[in-house]
């Protein structure tokens, strides 16, 4: 029996031996600490703010790989990674409630997992190489938008809060399921600057501590502060961003983590392919060494009557472009708000009815005297002798019938032929009111009237403007403008013109030269919308100033130009074309007089 017992004690002692080196596995928590944004205008690597557009939607399929993102240390001395290796498919998708709600989901699973032995040296198993994990929701409001987007429309800059939520469910042991549940606070901001868009979030992720090794008290994962600051260009076309991230830990003794990403996002038709890499500094749990992320997303299609996007009264009928509380479909001023105060209607027109009376001051002779509309707006005690509905106080021809318009007194206009004597600069002659009442003249016999000939003193061919055939003609006088038929250019981003430009110009100078009668002739300068709006009106200003300059030079009156610049404000062709852009990039010769 004595023998018997020593056997039974050996093999006890070697059974609780090969028990207390079998390797215990890592406690259930999610290593990975990143997550795409699937907002609207911000960067796929930081949220700036910004919600996806009413019913609007935004997917993304991407493959995730991250290098040591969880090394083990002893006295700060590297044992081995026990992940190395780490790529997961993720899953996203956001989707705009209203013009201020987005809410977001995303699903995570490792597909391939590899790392160290340290079964051994840390005792400590290798977690799985495959598993679902844990989902995550998100709700983001928009407080602010530049546009119309959020809670309050047309501000400085895009504000939104998000609250996030990560749920304790899974399949497998991969370091992806969260031991309890976890919440995301985040607060974003961001704005475009120009060619380029800034912001960046700040987190706040509150989970349940948890200890990974008994070895050190930086082994602990918890609750985490994070902050991401981006940069990205703007356009439609292809997208490039950079951004700063860094982790900092509220539990445990691991420094915080710092990585920098590089990106670009492609647009193919309604997809967009994405990829985004960068390196990754510190110990702290879930920082790798190097992270790349890339796939493919299905990007939220624009709307033409989403707020912010570019649109006419007519082409979006239930919007109130205006803010007048008129939908545009019955709005007769829809760009032109109402003031309630001032007058009540149903026109969405501003009006203004100073005495109160009911009858407003465009109708009423007595604006501001109040009368009953059957007098016109004016007291029953003022009289109006010739009944031609000018008082008698205001009728300058008191006792002889004329419009209001000439002070009550009779038009006079002599040679009958519909202007007015005091404005005909033919008055003997009858002649068409846009030639202010002169007759049609042909001076040089070409059958082209002298006031669309560009060469009235010289006989030419009509299909030639007047002028002879070797002198051909760029320019072609309209009632309402002189049409070229070629471009003014300038120098990229300047309002320096080119020389090719300069027979053009020259030729408009002549044409100015030649015909005295037009008396007011403003240069419009235009642009496309690609960049700042603010910019291009300020660019297309100092072109058309330019073009103003020249034609004084060559011996136009400065008294009878004007400049102005509209930027992209009246685009002559659609924008979402590189030919379209171009037309609109363009100088215009507006007749006023």
């Amino acid at each position: 029996m004595n023998g018997l017992s020593r056997w039974l004690s050996v093999l006890v002692l070697l059974a609780t031996s090969a028990f207390a080196q079998q390797a215990q596995p890592l406690p259930s928590f999610s290593l990975s600490r990143f997550t795409l944004n699937d907002g609207g205008k911000g960067g796929l690597a930081a949220a700036t703010g910004d919600t996806l557009p009413k019913y609007r939607f935004r997917a993304t399929l991407g493959i995730h790989y991250e290098n040591n993102p969880l090394v083990y240390y002893r006295d700060t001395v590297r044992v081995g990674a026990l992940v190395a290796h780490r790529a997961q498919l993720h899953l996203g998708l956001g989707f705009g409630l209203t013009s201020w709600l987005q809410v977001t989901a995303e699903l995570p699973l490792v597909i391939a997992q590899t790392g160290d032995d340290l079964s051994q040296s840390a005792g400590t198993a290798s977690p799985d190489g495959f598993g679902l994990g844990s989902t995550r929701l998100a709700a983001r409001i928009g407080f602010l938008s530049q546009d119309g987007g959020g809670l309050k429309a047309n501000a400085p800059l895009d504000l939104a809060l998000q609250l996030g939520l990560a749920l304790p469910f899974g399949v497998g042991n991969a370091l992806n399921i969260e031991s309890g549940w976890n919440f995301v606070p985040q607060l974003s901001a961001g704005a475009n600057v120009g060619v380029v868009r800034l912001g960046g979030e700040v987190s706040a992720l509150i989970r349940p501590a948890t200890v990974l090794t008994a070895n050190t008290a930086r082994d602990t994962v918890g609750s985490q502060l994070g902050l991401r600051v981006l940069v990205s260009s703007t356009g439609e076309g292809a997208r490039f961003e950079g951004s700063f991230h860094s982790l900092i830990p509220l539990e445990g003794g691991a420094p915080p983590g710092f990585e920098l990403l590089g990106g670009v996002r492609v647009p193919i038709g309604p997809i967009e392919l994405f990829a985004l890499a960068g390196p990754g500094f510190g110990s702290l749990p879930g920082t790798p060494t190097v992270r790349v992320f890339a796939g493919v997303g299905l990007k939220p299609q624009a709307n033409l009557c989403d707020p912010g996007a570019t649109h006419t009264p007519g082409d979006c009928p239930e919007l109130d472009d205006d803010g007048d509380g008129l939908k545009n479909r019955v709005d007769r001023c829809p760009l032109e708000p109402e003031d309630k105060d001032q007058f009540e209607d149903d026109d969405g027109c501003i009006d203004t009815d100073n005495d109160r009376d009911r009858v407003l001051d465009a109708e009423d002779q007595c604006p501001i005297e109040p009368g009953p509309r059957s007098n016109k707006g004016c007291p029953i005690r003022i009289k109006d002798n010739d009944n031609d509905g000018t008082p008698d106080l205001q009728d300058k021809c008191p006792t002889v019938p004329g419009p209001k318009d000439h002070d009550g007194c009779p038009i006079k206009d002599g040679d009958l032929d519909g202007v007015e004597d005091e404005v005909d600069a033919c008055p003997t002659e009858p002649g068409p009111k846009e030639r202010r009442g002169c007759p049609l003249k042909d001076k040089d016999s070409d059958t082209v009237e002298d006031a669309r000939d560009n060469c009235p003193e010289v006989k030419g061919l009509p299909e030639n403007q007047g002028c002879p055939e070797e002198d051909r003609q760029l320019v072609i006088i309209t009632a309402d403008k002189l049409v070229i038929t070629d471009k003014v250019y300038f120098a990229t981003g300047k309002a320096t013109i080119l020389p090719v430009s300069f027979p053009l110009l020259n030729q408009v100078a002549q044409v100015l030269r030649s015909h005295a009668e037009l008396t007011s002739v403003t240069v419009e300068g235009h642009t496309d919308d690609q960049g700042s709006a603010k910019l291009n009106r300020k660019l297309s200003l100092s072109r058309a100033k330019a073009v103003k300059a020249y034609l004084e030079h060559q011996g136009v009156d400065p008294s009878r130009l004007n400049a102005q610049g509209f930027g992209p404000d009246r685009p002559a062709d659609s924008n979402k074309t590189e030919a379209g852009r171009a037309n609109n990039r363009r100088v215009e010769f507006i007749i006023e007089k």
